[in-house]
This record gives C-alpha cells, structure tokens and sequence, in this order.
C-alpha cells in the first residue's frame, strides 16, 4: 500500500536530550508534507514520553524496539527504521540535529524543477554547539556532483558531509542494498554517497540547511579505548572500499594513478589516526601493515613503523604541551 505522503523524515533514536528540539524543527516546517518516523533502540530513557506531546501536531509513527542494535550494528538499525514507512523518498535525520523551517520545502522545490532526475539530494550545513549557537557554515556542495568527485574531496579534507543532510530515494537505497555497515557506521554514509552519486549526480538544495549538532555526546567526539578500535577497523574498512570504487568510478577528472590513489587513501587514513588521538597498539600496527602493503602498494613494515612514529608524534606532542 502507498504511503500518503512523498517524504519520510526518519530519526533513528537513543538519545533524550536534543529530542524535544528536533521535533520543534519538525514542527517549524514551512511544507508539513512529510511523516515524521521515530525509531526507539530500546533507549533507556523516556522517549516515549517526548514523542507523546507532539502526536497532535505531527503525523508521527513511534516505535520501540526492544532490542538495541545500534551498540552493534547502527546500519542495522538505520535499516530497520527506514523500512518502517513506504514512502518514496526518506530523509534520514538524527536525535540532536535541527533542520531549517523551510528544508521541506525547499526538497520539494528542487525535487520538481530537476523531475526527480537524482537519486540523492542534500542539504548545506552549519555547525553548532550543545547549546545550539552557531559554530561554523561549512563549505557548500557543488550543485551536481559525481560521486567519485564527492569522495575524492572527502578524502583530501576539504568538506564536511553528514548522513543527516541526506534526501534519497527509497528505491535506489534498496537497490544497492542500503548504507555500507562499516563498524560504527564510520564513513557508512560517506560510502552511500559516492555509490549513489556513481548512477545519477548528486544534487544539493539551495536556501536552507541542516543544523549539526558537535555536542559531544556522539560517537565521533568519543575516543573511549573500546570505540577507537572499532573507528580503526571501520577505516581500514572504508579504505579497502574506497580503493575498489575510485579504480572502477574514476573522478570527472580522469582516473587516480595508483600512486596517487595510494598516497590519498594512506593520507586520509592517518589524518583520521589524528582525530581519533589514541596510541595503536602493536596488534594494530601490524594490520595497519598489512593495509599499506595490500592498498598503498608499501612495502611490509612501511605500515609497522609509520604506527610507531605516529605514536611516538602523538606522546610528543602530550608531552610538550603540559
């Protein structure tokens, strides 16, 4: 059976606090064509209760899993949250993101003067903090891009992206069988992008942005033991992935010599060791090893003691900076 509406706003959820702020965004919506689809991952807190107070308001559909997944599979419950409602096209959000009274909108504006020709559209983005005060207006989206051009400027740093700013078809994200499910969902939605970005451009959609959230309280600021090695396979993972997709979809530009693939995947793989702002032990230098030798053409032991310079950079730098 079809679905009454053309967009599903789907918030996959765990996190109380920001909640009641994310529905008022919801609430604030210019164009109220959508239904809006909360997920529950079996949260210990009362979202149940927040949800309630805005059941007069909105066309919400509430449901608690009782098992939670997103600890071990955040794809997988992503998933299961979008397949609550049929609709065409599904806006994925967030608990703590806000969106712009006239995102909506401003969807459905582009959606009809490009005829549905995307498969993918998205949002510009600004950056704020717990509080909701605005830290920064990243870099704005190209309005068409290739997929393999949208990597490429993922992996050299020079953009944010975000799986919250993201509009796509249901059909075509059940046709290449929805987000990668690297650990942690880390890179899943960078990878999801440049594999719908590979059949038609994507497209963004000017006048309104998504507001997104650095609180703190995410999975990207924690750097816990247990989710840093988790964060360190899901690279070496999104790497693997990525080195596949460039050498079969090659930037507008022309195909990557391996050298310089190399060197750009080796690049961003560290640069993300730095974020992450953790010592790897000597069981991940060795796989790291075996990553440079099989995907940056190194030769063994390049990797080994790349780790351990990094680490010796890394206790450097706390060191001096006391």
């Amino acid at each position: 059976m079809a679905s009454e509406y053309p967009l599903a706003i789907v918030i996959p959820a765990y996190k109380s606090a920001f909640l009641r702020q994310v529905l008022d965004s919801a609430v604030s919506q210019t164009c109220r064509d959508f239904r809006l689809y909360i997920g529950d991952d079996a949260s210990p807190e009362d979202l149940a209760g927040i949800v309630q107070e805005y059941y007069d308001v909105l066309p919400i559909s509430y449901h608690r899993f009782e098992k939670n997944l997103g600890r071990t599979s955040l794809m997988n419950h992503w998933e299961r949250c979008i397949r609550l409602g049929r609709e065409p096209w599904v806006w994925l959000f967030s608990d703590d993101d806000l969106m712009e009274p006239n995102c909506v909108e401003k969807f459905f504006k582009e959606l009809q003067l490009t005829q549905g020709r995307h498969h993918l559209y998205r949002f510009n983005t600004n950056s704020i903090n717990n509080t909701g005060r605005q830290l920064s207006e990243n870099p704005p989206h190209p309005q068409n891009e290739a997929g393999a051009d949208f990597l490429v400027a993922r992996l050299r740093g020079g953009r944010t992206s975000t799986a919250q700013e993201l509009v796509f078809s249901r059909a075509a994200w059940d046709s290449i069988g929805g987000f990668p499910d690297f650990p942690l969902g880390w890179a899943s939605d960078d990878a999801f992008t440049a594999t719908l970005g590979s059949q038609k451009s994507i497209r963004t959609i000017p006048g309104a942005r998504v507001r997104w959230r650095l609180s703190g309280q995410n999975i990207s600021a924690n750097n816990s033991f247990g989710l840093a090695i988790q964060k360190l396979q899901a690279c070496r993972e999104f790497v693997e992935w990525a080195a596949d997709f460039l050498k079969m979809n090659p930037p507008t530009s022309g195909h990557l010599s391996n050298g310089e693939l190399a060197a750009l995947l080796e690049d961003w793989f560290f640069m993300q060791m730095i974020y992450r702002g953790r010592l790897m032990t000597i069981k991940s230098s060795l796989q790291v090893d075996k990553l440079a030798a099989s995907i940056w053409h190194r030769p063994r032991g390049y990797g080994f003691f790349k780790t351990m310079k990094f680490n010796y950079n890394l206790t450097r730098d706390r060191i001096f900076s006391r």
